[in-house]
């Protein structure tokens, strides 16, 4: 554990004041994908196959899939 500390630490001065910046659509994005399409994801699985794993699996697969689409349509197009 000393050891994984040691390596954490080593790097950084402990007086340093990190900001990290993270961009509004980037957040929206994550609301949107995660928090609401996920639990419709999650509703219409299980109506359709009452099964609350295939459920689960289902909506982690819709969620992730919808996060690849854009670059499955970049690769398409060749940009």
């Amino acid at each position: 554990m000393k050891a994984l500390i040691a390596r954490y630490m080593g790097g950084h001065d402990p007086h340093e004041f990190r900001v990290y910046v993270i961009q509004s659509s980037t957040l929206k994005r994550f609301v949107v994908v995660e928090i609401i399409l996920g639990p419709i994801v999650y509703n219409v699985a299980l109506y359709l196959c009452h099964n609350v794993i295939l459920a689960g699996v289902g909506s982690w697969a819709g969620t992730e899939g919808l996060k690849r689409l854009p670059l499955v349509f970049r690769k398409i197009v060749g940009t």
